[in-house]
């Protein structure tokens, strides 16, 4: 089990990339779907409203295997048309699975934000209007400095969502901490010791993730504090 610990741990740093980053590229794409659907911009929010319906209901592994075959199929056509030496097989896989966690994230973020947006007081958004801010002053000075924590309970959940997800990954040939673990495994045929040395990792990171999210809410309750006393 030491052994298995040992060979997921060294793969760490890839699952941390795989959460992390399409939680980065989700949020900043889901903010901008939740607010063209907030304000209802016409064309755009109609369209944004099918592509979140759709992916929230595609499975991960659908979206990676798709991404897969879309990329292989693909990249060598755009490289030849523009004259670029890079081949698929020069690819870093890793970043296909970023590119399929981001769209499975993007979805579900953009709802997230959507109801954070929803639960801002009206009346804020007149009266930073009445006193003459424009829409990006309010969007930047009003809005979003509200959205966020709003928002922490859940994006914290989605980046568990996305770490444990990212287990996936080995479907496009990219190797993350449950299969490096069972590399390991293959070797020795102690899969039981493998996975639970695995799932300690899982929950290690997933508890340390916890712990900061926690810290962080009391920490701007406490400022929220101090600015209103």
């Amino acid at each position: 089990m030491f052994e298995a610990f040992l060979a997921a741990l060294h793969y760490l740093p890839t699952t941390l990339l795989l959460g992390f980053l399409p939680l980065v590229f989700g949020s900043i794409i889901g903010l901008g779907i939740a607010l063209i659907r907030h304000y209802k911009i016409p064309i755009l929010s109609v369209l944004f409203k099918w592509f979140v319906t759709i992916f929230k209901a595609i499975p991960v592994v659908l979206i990676l295997l798709v991404s897969y075959l879309v990329f292989s199929d693909s990249v060598d056509k755009i490289a030849d048309s523009l004259s670029w030496s890079i081949r698929f097989s020069d690819l870093d896989r890793r970043w296909i699975a970023i590119f399929a966690l981001t769209l499975y994230a993007t979805s579900g973020l953009s709802e997230i934000f959507r109801g954070a947006l929803a639960s801002i007081p009206k009346g804020q958004i007149d009266a930073a209007y009445s006193i003459g801010l424009t829409n990006m002053q309010v969007l930047r000075r009003v809005i979003i400095p509200q959205v966020i924590p709003l928002a922490l309970p859940l994006l914290n959940n989605t980046l568990i969502s996305l770490i444990k997800a990212s287990s996936l990954v080995s479907m496009v040939s990219v190797v993350d901490i449950l299969n490096g673990a069972l590399i390991e495994a293959n070797v020795n045929y102690r899969y039981l010791e493998a996975y639970i040395a695995v799932s300690l990792i899982y929950w290690a990171v997933c508890a340390a993730i916890e712990a900061v999210t926690a810290g962080y809410g009391k920490y701007a309750n406490k400022s929220r504090r101090r600015q209103f006393a």
